[in-house]
């Protein structure tokens, strides 16, 4: 039984059971915090490249495989 619309219209959410579920969109910062310091070299090269090269030039892309 499928719960969830294919795509979830801005506002949209589901009611199920008198329960409303609303979908979440994570961000990478929810998902790698700035203080967990297993990426704090990552953070440091990122200023590091915005600094020389500007915010809008520096793109972080992550592959899990």
């Amino acid at each position: 039984m499928l719960l969830a619309p294919s795509e979830w219209p801005p506002g949209g959410e589901v009611r199920l059971n008198g329960v409303v579920y609303r979908p979440v969109v994570l961000t990478a910062r929810m998902l790698a915090s700035p203080d967990d310091e297993r990426w704090a070299p990552v953070w440091k090269a990122m200023r590091d490249l915005a600094a020389e090269y500007g915010d809008e030039n520096v793109r972080l892309i992550v592959w899990f495989g």
